[in-house]
């Protein structure tokens, strides 16, 4: 009998419903990212997580004008203050505009044209003339079909 046993079952992407589920319209997950057909021209990512971090300083290097959208004071704010810090510094100078303590996003508006999209966030800032907006906010594991209830499995809280 084995004290603790881990399942790497994996996960999928976690995307809130904002204020009035839009963001399930508007946004694409972070998996979604790999599916573009071309460069957006204006970027939001939403996530403090590395996967954010990477995902937008990917789109900053390519050329896309790049919004990384945080719900408190900085990415990877749970990681090495050093790290995080000089991550801050670097994303700033090269480029990609960060907005803070957002409390994240409220919902995502698209244009009658569909061409673009409006972000408006739960401090009151607006991001206009979005291409795409991508959510990279947390992982869910992927065990529903595990049934682990069944088998007398408890699990913490997010996984």
């Amino acid at each position: 009998r084995a004290k603790h046993i881990l399942l790497a079952t994996g996960g999928y992407p976690t995307i809130p419903a904002g204020a009035d589920k839009s963001i399930a319209r508007h946004a694409i997950s972070s998996d979604g990212f790999f599916e573009l057909k071309s460069l957006p021209r204006k970027a939001v990512v939403v996530g403090a997580g590395y996967i954010a971090v990477e995902l937008a300083g990917v789109l900053q290097a390519l050329g896309a004008d790049t919004s990384l959208v945080v719900r408190k004071e900085k990415a990877l704010r749970n990681f090495d203050e050093l790290l995080s810090e000089t991550l801050d510094v670097e994303m700033q100078r090269h480029g990609i505009h960060i907005y803070r303590n957002t409390e994240g996003v409220n919902r995502i508006e698209e244009k009658e044209s569909g061409s673009t999209k409006t972000v408006i966030l739960n401090n009151g800032e607006v991001i206009e003339d979005v291409d795409v907006v991508i959510m990279a906010a947390g992982r869910s594991p992927l065990v529903e079909s595990l049934n682990l209830e069944e088998v007398g499995v408890q699990q913490k809280m997010g996984g």
